[in-house]
Formats: structure tokens, sequence, C-alpha cells
């Protein structure tokens, strides 16, 4: 599709009856303007004028104390923090020799005592996890197979012996709803104290 623009200097002379029919089509020409910049509101506080002295002296204590802040953090920042679980105590410290048990060397002849054992206990729970399971695949059998007899002379019994019974594990606590109040009872009065240490 193809849209052309006709302006008045450029309709033929007859076209003129036509002319002041398509002045319609002569584009709108504005210039762009701008308002006055406004840089007051009347919702931001005037600042108030402040001598220079004192603007530098604030300046100066808020710059020491950020550079003391960061001097106490540098000075803090490689130390770890004490866990007191690894902490020796003094008393513990003294006699540190005491308590150093040298190493228990097994001798070879009970290492094998030891061994045999081991093996011996482990191939009688073997056997009787075997002696288990085989147990447990009998009886499942027997019961399918009694299940499958019983469905072919009776469909209602084997439903009814088929459907899981709720009774077994159904269970029910009524307990009191509120812990009653004991009688003649005086709280103890005392003062919160918090113990947990700070590292700064």
């Amino acid at each position: 599709m193809e849209v052309r623009l006709f302006f008045q200097d450029d309709i033929p002379a007859k076209y003129g009856h036509q002319a002041g029919a398509m002045n319609f089509l002569r584009p709108l020409v504005r210039s762009f303007h701008t308002s006055p910049m406004q840089c007051g509101s009347v919702f931001m506080k005037r600042q108030k004028k402040m001598d220079p002295e004192v603007a530098k002296a604030r300046e100066t204590r808020r710059r020491k104390k950020l550079e003391r802040e960061i001097r106490q953090m540098q000075k803090h920042s490689k130390k770890p923090k004490p866990v007191d679980e690894m902490a020796v105590d003094i008393k513990s410290a003294k006699n540190i020799h005491e308590r150093i048990r040298e190493p228990y060397v097994v001798p070879e002849q009970v290492a094998d005592e030891r061994a045999v054992v081991l093996k011996e206990y482990a191939k009688t729970r073997n056997h009787l996890m075997r002696a288990d399971d085989k147990w447990i695949r009998e009886r499942l059998e027997s019961q399918r197979k009694a299940l499958e007899k019983l469905k072919a002379l009776s469909p209602a019994l084997y439903e009814a012996a088929v459907k899981p019974d709720d009774s077994l594990l159904h269970l029910v606590i009524d307990g009191p709803a509120l812990t009653p109040p004991i009688e003649k009872y005086e709280s103890p009065d005392g003062d919160y104290i918090d113990t947990t240490r700070t590292w700064t």
C-alpha cells in the first residue's frame, strides 16, 4: 500500500476548486518548548546554613570514628573465635603428660582368634537370616494358596478375608484439653541474665 501526501503547492491549477477541500492534508507543525525548571519543592526542608569550621570538625570526627572502627575490625579479623570444647584448662594442661596413652598393639595370636570368632559369628547370622527368609516365604505361599481355595469356594468370604482390619491399628487417646493448675503454687521470681559471650 502506497501513501502519498499532497500539499496545496503540489496541486495543479485545474484542481483549484478542490484545493480548499484538501487543506486537511497539510501537516501540522508545532514547535517543541520547555517550561522553566522548578528547583524548589514544598516537601523539601530548607537546608540550614552551617559554619564551615563546624562542618569541618564534624567531618573530622566522623572520619576518625570510621578509621578507629576499621582498625578494630582489622585487629580482630585474623583472630579466630574461641571454642570452649577445644580449649584445654590450666589444671589439665599441667599434667597432660599423665593423660597420654601408648598405642596398644594387638598380638598376632589374639588378632587371629578375633578373626576366627568374627567369621563364625557372620556364618551363624547368615544361617539365621536364611532360615527366617525361608520361613516367611513358606508362610506367604501357604496364605496365597488358602486364599485361592477360599475364593473358589465363597467369594464373599474371600472379600471379607482380604479386607483390612482397622481395629488392629485403631488408637484413640482422650486427655485433658488444658493442664489443670497446681494448687498453692508459688512461681519463683528471678531475673533473666543473658550469658551469651560476644566477641568484638
